[in-house]
């Protein structure tokens, strides 16, 4: 059954820094100790308000739009990621749309020198980049130095945005992945040219880390899952910022 929990602003920081602590804890074997804090993701931007009037359809990349984009690059390049505002990909289907859309190739790790490679370039809205590169610089890349001795070289994952249905069903609700709010995670390479698939392989090591990250993605993202889900998602993680139910005040973290 789906993790509900609430989600009030004030407790966002809590929550992702808790995840930080239980992932390093469950790699390294030790109990939890008062140490510092580590540095936390930068902050999601807010939630548009549902009363906000929707974007002219005849208009899809509206002036707003860029505005929008300008702004969420620049945080994103301050903050050492290399992004740049992409082109809406052409679908068929008037109903999938991704604002702000952004092309992501790498982010910066603090205390190295080379980036995180994102092999794919996913194209994803620029809120979304915000989380995912939050999450793999602040919580996996380190996670995994202390798991393997080797450094997180490069990511891969699908292409971000999908004009699809969940699931790839043929009918029913749009999948996140149709508003650029998504990502699918295949593995990760080291710096040794190794991976870490998120299939499960038989390795313990690897299994026990992805276990680890992937508890800790709820600090980041409102739906999570993977292997043990279900059939859909038994080779990959899939991680998302879309809203659920009527209210929209719980997480699905499988």
């Amino acid at each position: 059954m789906p993790e509900r929990v609430l989600r009030p602003d004030k407790a966002s920081c809590d929550r992702r820094g808790l995840a930080i602590l239980l992932a390093f804890a469950a790699l390294s074997g030790t109990a939890l100790r008062a140490e510092p804090w580590p540095p936390l993701p930068p902050p999601r931007p807010p939630i548009p308000s549902l009363n906000e009037s929707p974007a002219a359809p005849s208009t899809p990349n509206n002036l707003s739009q860029v505005s929008g984009t300008s702004e969420c690059l620049s945080r994103l390049r301050i903050a050492g990621f290399d992004v740049e505002a992409a082109e809406t990909p052409a679908v068929a289907n008037g109903d999938c749309r991704i604002d702000n859309p952004v092309k992501l190739r790498a982010i910066a790790v603090a205390g190295r020198e080379s980036p995180l490679l994102l092999a794919a370039e996913p194209i994803v809205a620029c809120r979304f980049a915000e989380s995912l590169g939050g999450w793999l610089g602040s919580l996996v890349a380190p996670a995994i130095v202390g798991a393997t001795n080797s450094e997180l070289a490069v990511v891969h994952t699908g292409p971000g945005f999908q004009c699809r249905n969940r699931n790839r069903l043929p009918s029913g609700k749009l999948s996140a992945h149709a508003e650029g709010l998504a990502i699918d995670i295949a593995s990760f390479q080291l710096a040794d040219k190794s991976h870490i698939p998120v299939k499960p392989d038989g390795n313990e090591q690897h299994v026990a880390t992805i276990n680890a990250v992937r508890r800790a993605a709820c600090g980041w993202f409102t739906t999570v899952l993977g292997p043990g889900s279900d059939a859909s998602h038994a080779d990959h993680l899939h991680l998302d910022v879309q809203l659920h139910g009527s209210s929209d005040r719980y997480r699905i973290c499988q």
